[in-house]
């Protein structure tokens, strides 16, 4: 009897780890953590593309499973890094696209157990400075800092008023290039922080267009800092602003209204790059 080549013989075994609708088991999980409610009731997030995957397992997630579609391939390098409970499973193509529907397509992702949360307690052995992100909502400029953080020696990062669940957004994870994984990520409210900060005397710097210092003068500066940035429309918080123990500008052109917040950390960190390495 003739087969087609596009039917598969009845004696040939099911490939079971071939995920070819949605109907299949692993189709349900994957699709719940594209949403926050999904991730949130899993405990577990999805990580897209090899280079954040492999930041991911360095800095010592769980990574369960991964998924590979359409012509990619696993490179050798990550499979030698994956533990060996982890298992992979390979996506038909058309069925990648229903996965994600709306989302971007991922054609190598993996589904990793979302790490610890991490609280303002963890300050305490953190002997670099720290930059703090207040209210801002766009994942480009969180990745770019924390990229910029990690690249000049920072020693983490404070989102305040962000839910922890939003914290590893696959397009958040994405914008850090998987660089949040390697650092601590802490989650706080402004109250929370301030009070922290009272109760502890730490150092709050805040960058202002009319600060008497400019970032030059900071960089001499001999103890740890707590650095912040607002977002680019409202700047800081009142209540920051009022906190601050320091505060310093970024002399620019009387032409230019203002600068990206990315780019005022990323020329804020530059002057503490020196501190920061003799400090770690």
């Amino acid at each position: 009897m003739m087969v087609s080549m596009n039917q598969q013989p009845s004696n040939e075994p099911i490939n079971p780890n071939l995920i070819d609708s949605l109907n299949h088991p692993l189709a349900g999980p994957i699709r719940k953590l594209l949403t926050r409610a999904g991730r949130q009731e899993v405990g577990k997030i999805l990580i897209d593309d090899e280079e954040n995957i492999m930041q991911a397992l360095d800095a010592g997630l769980k990574v369960e499973s991964v998924y590979f579609a359409g012509e990619e391939i696993i490179s050798d390098k990550l499979r030698k890094m994956l533990p060996a409970e982890a298992t992979v499973h390979e996506v038909a193509k058309r069925t990648t696209k229903k996965l994600f529907e709306n989302d971007k397509i991922s054609r190598i992702f993996a589904i990793a157990k979302t790490p610890k949360p991490v609280g303002l307690e963890a300050l305490k052995s953190i002997k670099k400075d720290v930059v703090v992100l207040e209210d801002l909502s766009i994942s480009g400029n969180i990745g770019n800092i924390t990229r910029t953080s990690l690249a000049l020696g920072i020693g983490g990062i404070i989102l305040l008023n962000m839910d922890p669940v939003d914290l590893h957004d696959r397009r958040l994870i994405r914008a850090s290039r998987g660089y949040l994984f390697s650092m601590p990520m802490i989650t706080a409210s402004t109250t929370d922080f301030l009070d922290y900060c009272k109760k502890n005397n730490e150092t709050l710097l805040v960058t202002a267009m009319n600060a008497d210092k400019t970032v030059d003068d900071i960089a001499s500066i001999q103890n740890r800092l707590l650095i912040v940035f607002g977002s680019e429309k409202e700047g800081c918080s009142p209540e920051i602003e009022a906190a601050a123990t320091l505060k310093a500008r970024i002399p620019i052109s009387s032409r230019v209204e203002s600068l990206n917040v990315s780019a005022s950390a990323g020329i804020t960190l530059y002057s503490r790059a020196r501190f920061n390495q003799q400090a770690g």
